[in-house]
């Protein structure tokens, strides 16, 4: 199998031969900050792209595309058999971070080693991959010592370093090391070890990135930022008048901005918030690390706090107006506006399932191996499922399921389900356990559905109807999951 080291060089040769791309990522903030890097490397080269934003890869969509040179992010390796069939003519790169599906007609190996010569396939992730793929260098054609790529990386983290190569100028695309912390920011993976650590130091080296010491609530009026804060999540978000009470008993004016809090009073706040934490009804109080820590800030950047950046993008591509996260990669200072109405209207929507959820009994339902509940609000099913997995009911897997009727012509109804855990139970099973995204592929195979991801946070689609038969089959998966680490 050709080394991720070895794909990037592909990679970079087969964007060379062509004046022209189409480039397809997800729609979250790792994949549009995918894309967003991929995009400034070309203009940088001064190749013209087109830019298609997608919840997932269709087989309609994939024979639908006819450009000579089709580069896919953040997803593609559990679609390899359809890609290699429709597009085997064309240069396709793939830049994923997915592991593959389990359930392939076809073993992954078998497919990987059939691609046709004119694709490149980056995922550190595959089977037998020697993890190779970081390069340390000034420029183009550098020779430093070449490293693995060591810890969990994102696909922005890894089209970054494909954008390095890429570069024709001395700096080396480096100034796009601000998306790359963004785009891993969104996957929540550290950012102090391995291969994320060495594209976060180059870029402080460069001066792309500062970092800050401080509250991780983002940029921003106080009283707002706590309003509506929801990871971490403060038990005061959406709750107006207790919020305004809280902030008197402080003696800290609410429109005040959060950056203008002298060191005392930043103290007071910080103590304030954690024991407000610890004395809720939430299943998890925050702890310290979460609410305060390193804040990274994005020189070359609109949105200069990371933070705020992943998140604004994040919604941008959940209301499907990824065109302005995409606009806010290309740093369009434009787009700001129109990015902070709809981040504070996805933030509305989390708040409001989050106060429902907490006032509300019997809408989070037990069973032995897992919580469940339904979500009323489109768009936000991913994000609530982890703020609740990880600070309001962290003892089991927690399943998010949002039915929504498709109104395409021909298209059959579908449930859109979300998996997530608390960062306590993956480290409990981290030496072999629960693997949610072993656990939703076969759960929605087994009832005409299609699911996967990561260990700690999956999703999958399952047909309408099928709900029950999906939600015990799943409990029974994660429960013999979970006796491997009891």
């Amino acid at each position: 199998m050709i080394s991720v080291q070895k794909a990037m060089e592909k990679a970079v040769e087969l964007i060379k031969r062509h004046d022209y791309a189409r480039i397809v990522s997800h729609y979250d903030a790792d994949g549009i900050t995918s894309a967003g890097i991929i995009c400034n490397a070309l203009l940088q080269r001064e190749i013209q792209f087109h830019t298609t934003i997608v919840s997932k890869l269709e087989d309609s969509f994939i024979q639908g595309l006819k450009d000579p040179l089709i580069i896919i992010c953040d997803m593609g390796t559990a679609q390899l058999d359809l890609i290699s069939a429709h597009l085997s003519e064309k240069d396709v790169i793939i830049i994923d971070h997915h592991t593959p599906p389990l359930t392939s007609p076809t073993p992954i190996n078998e497919l990987v080693s059939s691609l046709p010569a004119s694709f490149a396939l980056i995922n550190p992730y595959l089977p037998d991959s020697d993890h190779e793929g970081v390069r340390g260098r000034e420029g183009e054609g550098g020779g430093e010592e070449e490293k693995e790529i060591e810890g969990d990386i994102c696909a922005a983290g890894l089209s970054y370093l494909v954008a390095r190569r890429l570069s024709s100028n001395g700096r080396g695309n480096i100034d796009l090391a601000g998306l790359a912390v963004a785009g891993t920011l969104g996957d929540k993976l550290r950012m102090d070890t391995g291969t994320n650590k060495m594209i976060l130091d180059e870029g402080i080296k460069e001066g792309v990135i500062s970092v800050e010491k401080g509250l991780k609530l983002g940029d921003g009026k106080i009283r707002d930022l706590i309003l509506f804060s929801t990871d971490p999540y403060i038990p005061l978000a959406g709750k107006v008048e207790w919020v305004d009470a809280f902030l008197k008993r402080l003696d800290i004016e609410g429109d005040r901005n959060i950056g203008d809090l002298d060191e005392e009073e930043e103290r007071r706040l910080t103590a304030a918030l954690l024991s407000l934490s610890s004395e809720s009804n939430a299943g998890a109080a925050i702890n310290r690390d979460a609410l305060v820590g390193d804040m990274y800030i994005l020189n070359a950047e609109v949105v200069r706090r990371g933070i705020d950046l992943m998140r604004m993008v994040d919604a941008c591509g959940r209301f499907g107006k990824a065109g302005v996260g995409i606009g806010l990669c290309l740093r369009d200072g434009e787009m700001i506006e129109a990015a902070v109405s709809l981040y504070m209207q996805f933030q509305s929507k989390l708040v409001s399932e989050l106060n429902r959820i907490e006032s509300g009994e019997g809408i989070i339902k037990e069973l032995p191996a897992i919580f469940y509940f339904y979500v009323q609000e489109r768009g936000v099913t991913g994000i609530l499922d982890g703020i609740v997995a990880e600070y309001l009911y962290p003892a089991k897997p927690v399943i998010a399921l949002n039915m929504k009727t498709r109104d395409e012509k021909g298209a059959r109804a579908e449930t859109k389900i979300s998996a997530r855990c608390s960062k306590k139970l993956i480290a409990e099973g981290k030496e072999g356990g629960i693997d949610l995204a072993k656990a939703m592929e076969k759960a929605s195979k087994e009832v005409g559905g299609f699911g996967g991801g990561h260990p700690v946070a999956a999703g999958a689609s399952i047909p309408e109807g099928s709900e029950e038969k999906f939600i015990a089959t799943l409990d029974r998966i994660i429960g013999e999951q979970r006796k491997k680490i009891l």
